[in-house]
Parts: structure tokens; C-alpha cells; sequence
């Protein structure tokens, strides 16, 4: 095949406009943070506190074992959970 009979990719239109993902405005500079819990829309006015929010977060758990960091993110689902009405949520 030469360059002339390949299929080249082409882009997504428009860009830099503001798109709907799953129900959620997403907007232009807006940052996508997606993990195994789920995903978060961060808008771009909000950036910089987000991001020394999730640095604080994180130096906070660097000091933590993994056993009191489990302990802490169990409890605050079951209270999340209990909190929507379920009961006997560890079973």
C-alpha cells in the first residue's frame, strides 16, 4: 500500500466545544480524572484548588498504613450506605 491508499484518522467535530459525557457537561479546559471508583469532572476554574487538595489528600495517606487506610475508607462507605437506608452493611 502506498501513503495515498491508507485510511487516515480524522478528528471528532467540533472541537473545543463543550460535549456531554454520560449525563455531565464536559467544557474546554475542564480536567477527567477517572479511576476503579469512578470518574470526576474537575471544571477549569476550579483546578489549581482541586489539585492542592488532592496533594494534601494524598501526603495524608502516604503517612498511613494500608490497614488504617482500608479501616477509614470502610467506615466512610458505611456510613454512606447507612446513611441511604441500608442496613448490616459488613454482613
Amino acid at each position: 500500500m502506498t501513503p495515498s491508499e491508507t485510511v487516515s484518522k480524522s478528528a471528532a467535530r467540533p472541537l473545543n466545544e463543550r460535549v456531554r459525557c454520560g449525563g455531565v457537561s464536559v467544557d474546554p479546559g475542564d480536567v477527567v480524572v477517572a479511576d476503579e471508583e469512578g470518574v470526576v469532572v474537575v471544571p477549569a476554574a476550579r483546578r489549581e484548588e482541586t489539585l492542592t487538595a488532592a496533594r494534601a489528600k494524598l501526603a495524608k495517606e502516604a503517612g498511613e498504613t494500608l490497614d488504617a487506610w482500608e479501616s477509614d475508607h470502610r467506615a466512610r462507605v458505611d456510613a454512606l450506605l447507612a446513611g441511604q437506608g441500608f442496613e448490616d452493611v459488613q454482613g
